[in-house]
Order: structure tokens, then sequence, then C-alpha cells
């Protein structure tokens, strides 16, 4: 009998919990949907501003943000030049194309409107993140994590500067006082690791035929995994480490394993010309280069900041491993943009647009994510599809394809060795994208661009 009772006060608690839980849930639903309504209404008056201006484009673009927070936004509906029509005894919202305002921009809009443009969106922008982080503390004194995590997220995307929303949403800052998104900690905790799992150097007692004529029989080597290191200066080691987390970084995001492979580090300008002398015989345009990529072996020409000698290594390296796995594409843009993010992960900065492996870069969230930012913004960015199919990459498209295969690191890893297998087989960007991910350049440019703003 006490078994039974005490088995109904267990039932009678789980019900009040659970009416607990679901009050709790409706009360959020509630709150949630006005914080979208005031929301979309700030969509709507910046859509509203737009048209008046001139600026058909945003203003249209406000106006989907706003039905993507409240679909059935009538106010909105109307602006866009909805009707709203009863079919089979259904409301239903259509298109009239003549009350719609014009798709295209209208002539001769003026910078000053266009940043004006940009001060009212971002105090509307910051006045909409306080509600969501309101939100957030709501779900959080009623103990709903997910819920929470959720609104300060979308605080996030409408104010990037918004500590606590940050905070909330998983970032957190870094040794420079910088934000990291949750996804970035990540990153950078994977590339620690990486660094921290190299082996130690092992001395290399023998060296190819050619290494007397390179060093000057000043030559040695030593061996970290799959890397043996060949030079006659004193950080062969350091080298070795980099390259090898480099191709260690690479293969658990591509699949496989590290290949073995050579590491030349010529010091000066005559053991860089004695290696191409032996190594590329009759390729005199390798002696105007700072790095070799060749089949299984890459040089370096060390230089007196080691940092920089450290991202050429790891841009060679990353060049060869991508190469190997994906083949030599009709397109260099997937290998580049590896290469290019992978010395961001492990020396802090990226290479330039031109493949000569001078590291003259700044660093990536520096000039030129601020110049994606500023793009993305105007609506200028380059188009992706273009920039996936140029042999000769400008600034702007090599920014872009950074970002991009950033991008796919983080948010589309699992597919990332399927997509190297059909960029390899198929040498057709539209149709390794559709093998992948089932989306095109354009529907992966949406994403990316998602992913980027927020």
């Amino acid at each position: 009998m006490k078994q039974a009772l005490a088995i109904m006060m267990l039932l009678t608690l789980a019900a009040v919990f659970a009416s607990a839980d679901e009050q709790a849930e409706t009360a959020f639903a509630e709150r949630a949907l006005k914080a979208h309504e005031t929301a979309a209404d700030t969509h709507l008056a910046l859509a509203r501003w737009c048209f008046k201006q001139g600026m058909n484009v945003e203003g249209h673009a406000q106006g989907q943000r706003a039905l993507a927070l409240v679909p059935q936004h009538e106010k909105t509906l109307r602006e866009l030049g909805y009707r709203k029509r009863r079919v089979d005894g259904q409301d239903t919202w259509e298109l009239d194309a003549k009350r719609a305002p014009p798709a295209a921009d209208a002539e001769g809009i003026k910078q000053e409107t266009r940043r004006k443009y940009r001060e009212e969106r971002d105090k509307a922008y910051k006045a909409a993140a306080v509600e969501y982080v309101k939100l957030a503390r709501y779900a959080e004194g009623v103990d709903l994590p997910a819920h929470a995590r959720a609104a300060y997220e979308l605080a996030v995307g409408y104010d990037p500067l918004n500590e606590t929303a940050l905070a909330g949403a998983g970032w957190a800052k870094d040794e420079n006082g910088d934000w990291l998104s949750p996804a970035e900690s990540r990153e950078r905790a994977a590339t620690a690791e990486a660094l921290a799992a190299a082996p130690e150097a092992a001395p290399v007692k023998t060296l190819p035929e050619w290494a007397p004529q390179v060093f000057e029989n000043k030559g040695k080597a030593v061996k970290v995994g799959s890397f043996t290191v060949i030079g006659s200066g004193d950080n062969l080691a350091e080298f070795g480490k980099y390259a090898h987390a480099a191709a260690a970084l690479l293969a658990s995001l591509l699949g496989g394993e590290p290949a073995e492979m050579r590491l030349v580090v010529t010091l000066g300008k005559v053991e860089h010309e004695a290696y191409c002398k032996a190594r590329h015989p009759g390729v005199p345009a390798f002696l105007d280069h700072k790095w070799i990529a060749a089949e299984h072996e890459a040089e370096v020409l060390n230089a007196d900041d080691e940092r920089t000698s450290l991202e050429r290594a790891v841009y060679a390296i990353a060049l060869l491993e991508v190469r190997r796995r994906c083949g030599d594409a009709q397109f260099p843009w997937f290998e580049v943009a590896f290469a290019g993010n992978l010395t961001r992960r492990l020396l802090g900065r990226v290479s330039v647009v031109e493949f000569s492996g001078e590291a003259r870069g700044p660093s990536e969230p520096g000039r030129w994510k601020r110049a994606l930012q500023m793009q993305v913004a105007e609506g200028q960015q380059p188009e992706l599809g273009k920039a996936l199919v140029s042999r000769a990459p400008d600034e702007g498209q090599t920014i872009l394809l950074h970002f991009f295969v950033r991008y796919l690191c983080q948010a589309r890893a699992v597919a990332l060795p399927a997509f190297c297998g059909a960029y390899r087989q198929e040498h057709d960007v539209e149709a390794s994208m559709k093998a992948a991910w089932d989306q095109d350049s354009a529907q992966m440019e949406a994403a990316f661009l998602e992913w980027f703003k927020s």
C-alpha cells in the first residue's frame, strides 16, 4: 500500500513539473512572439525609409527579414505589394506586381543617403538586440537554457558588440580581448592540440645526394612525424612541428593521413639558388619565388622574420596536401583558400592574393574581415559563383573565398571529404557542390552570407 502511495505521489509530482514546464514554454512563446513582432516592426520601418529614398533592394531585404520573423506580418505584406484575398474560405496573400515597390534601386542615390541609412539601421538593430537579451534573461529565469541561448544568438545577430549577448551565446574573449565564437573557440582548441601533438624531432643521419651541393656540407635533417626537414639552420624542429600540425589539421578536415613529405629550408639567396638548380634545373622562374611546392617536397626561403618563414612552410604544405587529395584542380580557389586558412589558424595571418608566398597580408581579423563586412553590408560583395571559377582571383574574390572555405570548415566539415572527392572527379565546381551538399553556388552563397553576418 505504501509503495502504491509513493508511486502515486511521484506521478503527481511529475505531472506538476510537466505542467510547470509547459507553462514556462507557453509564457516564453508569448514573449518571443512579442519580441519578434517588435523586431519585425523595426525591419518594416527601415524598409519604408529605404523605399522613400529609392533604396529598393535594401527595402525588399528588410521586408523579407520582417517576414522571416513573423510570416503573416500584415503591414509588411502590404508594404511589399501583397493583397489579402479569401480563397475557399481561407485568407490568402497574393503579390500584386503593380503595387509592389520596384526591385532595382533608383538612380542617383547619394552616398550620404546610404550613410544615413546605415546609422538608422545600426541604431534600430541595437535596440532589437536589447529586446532579445531581455527575452533570453526571462528564459534563464524560468530554467529554459536552450531557449535563452537561441535568444542570445538572435541578439548577437543584431548587435555583434553587445557583450551580454555574446557571453550568453557562448562567445568568449581571447588573450587579446577579442571575442571568439563557439566555433572559433573549438577551432583554436583543435589548433593548439595539433601543435602539441607534433612528435619530438629526431635527427636524420642520411641526407639526399643533392644536399651537400645546396648546403655546402653544412646541411642537417630532422624527422618530425611524416616530415623530413632539411636545412642548415637551427630551427628545423620548429618547421617540422608546424608542418606536421598543418598536415594533421588538414587530414582531420579532408580525411586520410598525412603523406611522407620533405621540407627544405634554405638560408639566404645562395642556398635558394643552389636548391633551384639542383632540384628544378631549367626552371629559372623559381629563382624569384620565396617558396616552391613540388610533388612530396616543398622548399621555403628562410627570412629574418621566422613567423614569415613558418607561414610560407604551412602554406606550401597545405597546397601539397590538398592537391594530393583533390588533384590539380582547374580552378585554384579551394587549395589557395585552404592554405590561407591554415596559416591563419597556426600563425594568426593569411597569405596574399598572388601565389608568391609573401607574408605582407594583414591579420585575418583586421582589414580582410572589415573589408568583406562592409561589402556585405552594402550588398556589393564579389559573387561567389564567379570567384569559384576564377583562375586568378583578385583581392576581393580571395577574401571572399578565404571566408567561404572557413565557413565550409566550420559549418559543413562533415561533407568536405565528399566534396574533395567530387572536385577531383568532376573538375566542375557546380557538379561538385551538388554532389557534396546538394546545393549550387548561389544557394551556398546565401547560406554562407547568413553565417558570415552572424
